[in-house]
C-alpha cells in the first residue's frame, strides 16, 4: 500500500452510507451489465476504485466475479468487509496507489473522482486505473459534469435522510471560479442511548467532457465513449448531472 491520506470525513458517515440508495446500488448493476459486464468473462477479476461500504461490489461478486475493491476510508473498508467477506479490500488513495496489470475491468460509481481536486491528480487516478488493467481491460465510471452540474449547483440546495438511530443533513453551495461543490452534512446518530453530532465538509472538482477526455488520452485509454444515464441507459430518475464513461486499455 502507498502512503495515503486518510479519508476521515467518509470515515465519519460510513455506517450512514452503508443505509443509503439500496434501489440505486440495483440500478448501478443495470447500467454496468448494459456497458461493461456482457464484454468480460463471466468469472472476470473487476477493480472497484472507490468501493465504499462494498454494495456494488457484493453484487458482483453474486454474479460470479472476483473483486478487488480500493477506498481511502478506513471505516468504509470495514463495513465493506462485513458485507463482502469473500472479496479483497485494500486502503489506498486513487490518486497514487500502485497494482500491477491484474483485472479484466475497472469501475469507479457514485461520483468518485469528483473528490479529485485538480485535473493532475485526475489524471494520476486514471493512470493508475490503466496501470492495474489487463490488455483490453475496459473502464466504466461515473462522474458529475461540468455541463451537468453547474447551472443547478449555482442554486444552494440542500438534502437529506432520516432513520430510526441516523437524521442526516446536506446544504450545498458552488465556487463557480473554482468549479468546486461544497456540501455541509450534518449527521446525528443514536449512539448507546445518546445522540451524537457530526458536522462533516466535502469538497467536490467539476470537470468538463472535454477535459476528462483529454486526461483518458493522455494516459493512453481509447474507444472512449460518454452516456446519458436517462437518454442511454434508460435510468428514469436520472438528474442529468452525471455521466458515464466507458474507454479501453
Amino acid at each position: 500500500m502507498s502512503t495515503i491520506t486518510r479519508n476521515t470525513n467518509h470515515d465519519t458517515i460510513a455506517s450512514m452510507y452503508d443505509l443509503k440508495d439500496i434501489e440505486r446500488h440495483d440500478i448501478v448493476i443495470e447500467c454496468l451489465e448494459k456497458l461493461i459486464l456482457n464484454q468480460i468473462p463471466k468469472e472476470a477479476h473487476i477493480f472497484d476504485l472507490g468501493c465504499g461500504t462494498g454494495q456494488i461490489a457484493q453484487r458482483l461478486l453474486k454474479r460470479g466475479y472476483k473483486l478487488t475493491g480500493l477506498d481511502s476510508s478506513e471505516e468504509m473498508l470495514q463495513c465493506a468487509r462485513k458485507n463482502v467477506p469473500n472479496a479483497e479490500f485494500i486502503l489506498d488513495d486513487a490518486r497514487f496507489f500502485k497494482l500491477p496489470p491484474t483485472f479484466h475491468a475497472a469501475i469507479s460509481t457514485d461520483v468518485v473522482l469528483n473528490y479529485v481536486l485538480t485535473f493532475e491528480e485526475l489524471k494520476n487516478s486514471l493512470q493508475n486505473v490503466y496501470n492495474a488493467l489487463l490488455p483490453n481491460g475496459i473502464f466504466a465510471f461515473e462522474i458529475y459534469t461540468e455541463e451537468g452540474c453547474e447551472s443547478s449547483w449555482k442554486e444552494n440546495s440542500d438534502g437529506g435522510g432520516v432513520r430510526d438511530d441516523n437524521v442526516w443533513v446536506d446544504i450545498w453551495s458552488y465556487d463557480q471560479e473554482n468549479k468546486l461543490g461544497r456540501k455541509e452534512t450534518t449527521r446525528f446518530q443514536l449512539i448507546d442511548g445518546q445522540w451524537q453530532r457530526s458536522d462533516i465538509t466535502f469538497l467536490l472538482k467539476l470537470y468538463s467532457k472535454l477535459e476528462i477526455q483529454a486526461a483518458l488520452e493522455k494516459v493512453g485509454f481509447r474507444e472512449i465513449s460518454i452516456y446519458n444515464l436517462k437518454e442511454d441507459l434508460g435510468v428514469e430518475h436520472s438528474t442529468g448531472e452525471t455521466a458515464c464513461f466507458v474507454c479501453r486499455k
